[in-house]
Formats: C-alpha cells, structure tokens, sequence
C-alpha cells in the first residue's frame, strides 16, 4: 500500500473499523501523530477512555515556542519545501536530528531502538495537520464533545516536538480530561527510563477512574499507534531521498 497519498481520515476510519470489530469497548492509546488519532477514533467509537500522549494539537489548538518552531522545521521543513509535499511520502528524520529533537533525553541505547523502528509516513497527513485551515474536508477537527469517558493527556516535560500547552489547552476540552506531566522526560514518554514512570501514572489513573470496568479482557490496553504510522497501514521503511 502507498503510504504517501493516505489522509489522516483513512487513519481514523480504519481504526474505526477495527474498534467495532471488538467484542468490547477498548482502552485507546496513541503517541504524538497517535494521540491526535486516539482522539479522532473515539469520538467515533464506543471506547472505555483515552490516553493521548504528547498528541499534536488538533485544529483550533495552537500554541507555539521559539523550541518547538526550530524542531519543526528541522525535522519538516525540507519535506514541506518539495513541490506537492502532500503527493510525497514523509521520510523519517536524520539520526542526528531525531537524537536533537525527539529523543533529547533518551539513553544512546533506547533512542537508537526507537530510531530504528521508524518508517515513512504520509505527507498527505502531516500536511493537514500542520496546515488545518487548507483542509476542506476538516480531517483533523476532533469532535470533544462526543467523549464522555476519562481522557488522560500527558506531556514530556523536556518534549521538544510538541508545545506545553498543547496538552493542557487538549485536556481542558474533554469533560473529564485530565493534564499530566512525566518529569524529564522528552516526546517519547513510553521508551527507556520513562516507561515504568508514565505506565504507573497510566495505571493509577486507570484505578481512579475505574476506565477498565467494561474495556477487553484482563485489563488489556490497546495501544493503537507509536509515533504516527499504524503498523498495519505502513510499509516497509524506504530509504532517504
């Protein structure tokens, strides 16, 4: 399957599809580009709570930093500066610039696991969510109004990718959001010495909010998405050019 030409509402309707196939209502994890998708999915889905960590922001929510302007631009901006960037795949960053911007605060060990995982994604998608205002079709509106269930946004507190208040300017916009920080961590707040902290915040706020009184089997988590592209959608990593 072409990764490049897919639109952030193919994203969502698959993952709608695929939440109606299940038995019952799910835990929706998402990171970064995911934590967007989480939020699109589950106003459109029966679901037992939200997780989006570090989401970009959806239409509507805008906020920007001197830091998170340069990271954008390091790692998008010759993307967005090709002819038709939205007819191209968006090829993941430099090893150096993923080591600058996303994984700042990661082991050399756990930023190149992570680095080596990454694929290309679609430049159709990245172009509607940086540009929101050229996109007729609204594909990143997310409708908060439609989830009622506890939704738990966090933030690295060294994230260089996404703005601060991103995610609690998100958070404020569900009935019952809740805003929260993994202390030094950077974007990737489930890698490395992070994991156990932002799964131990994940899990008392399960606890909490009693999210898995009627989610799938055992207290499962579906994590749907990693740092943007669903596994089942993306290709086989291509190289640079």
């Amino acid at each position: 399957m072409k990764i490049a030409p897919l639109t952030m509402r193919d994203y969502t309707d698959d993952l709608v599809a695929l939440i109606d196939s299940l038995d019952s209502p799910p835990l929706v994890v998402g990171l970064s580009l995911g934590g967007l998708l989480a939020q699109l999915v589950a106003a459109r889905t029966r679901h037992a709570g939200v997780v989006a960590a570090c989401p970009v922001g959806a239409a509507g929510i805008v906020a920007a930093t001197p830091t998170t302007l340069r990271s954008v631009g390091s790692i998008y901006g010759g993307h967005f500066l090709q002819p038709r960037p939205w007819a191209n795949p968006l090829h993941p960053p430099t090893w150096q610039r993923f080591r600058r911007w996303v994984a700042n605060a990661q082991t050399e060990d756990a930023a190149r696991e992570f680095f080596a995982d990454l694929v290309c994604e679609s430049g159709r998608a990245y172009c509607e969510v940086f540009f929101p205002f050229l996109d007729r079709g609204k594909a990143t509106t997310v409708n908060f109004a439609a989830v009622t269930t506890p939704v738990l946004v966090i933030r690295g507190e060294c994230d260089r990718v996404v703005p601060p208040q991103i995610i609690p300017k998100t958070a404020a916009r569900y009935q019952r959001g809740t805003y929260l920080q993994i202390p030094r961590s950077d974007h990737l707040v489930f890698s490395g010495e992070a994991l156990p902290v932002t799964m131990g915040h994940i899990d008392d706020w399960i606890a909490r909010n009693h999210v898995l009184a009627n989610a799938i089997g055992d207290g499962q988590r579906l994590a749907l998405y990693r740092l943007g592209v669903p596994e089942h959608l993306a290709p086989k990593r291509c190289g640079r050019g």
